[in-house]
């Protein structure tokens, strides 16, 4: 589950994700997210444990690759968005066509203001 506060996106950590795994997700580095959680071992995190995965100094996209059995309604709430932003952000013709490997937008930011 993500959510966005204050140009931040924070993620609620899944049983079997790691750091690598949600970096990749977010397009980040796991080297960020260690700086950004304050996390003193990058192979120890919790379940349940919310991490900041996205920090908007400036406009920012999140994206996901699309796995077998995914929907676009699941994608939406799985990151607090709605299939419509996503098939807007993603230019997607067919909302009931997505691909296995597909990279999605699933989170824009915009840039905080001065």
């Amino acid at each position: 589950m993500t959510t966005n506060t204050a140009n931040i996106t924070h993620y609620t950590v899944q049983s079997g994700d790691t750091l690598s795994a949600i970096a990749a997700r977010f397009g980040t580095t796991v080297e960020q997210l260690v700086k950004w959680n304050n996390i003193p071992n990058p192979d120890l995190i919790k379940v349940g444990q919310q991490l900041i995965v996205a920090r908007a100094d400036s406009p920012q996209e999140s994206r996901y690759t699309v796995q077998s059995g995914d929907t676009l309604t699941a994608i939406a709430a799985r990151f607090g968005t709605t299939v419509e932003q996503l098939v807007k952000w993603n230019n997607i013709p067919n909302p009931d066509l997505i691909k296995v490997g597909q990279q999605l937008i699933v989170a824009k930011s915009a840039p905080m203001a001065a």
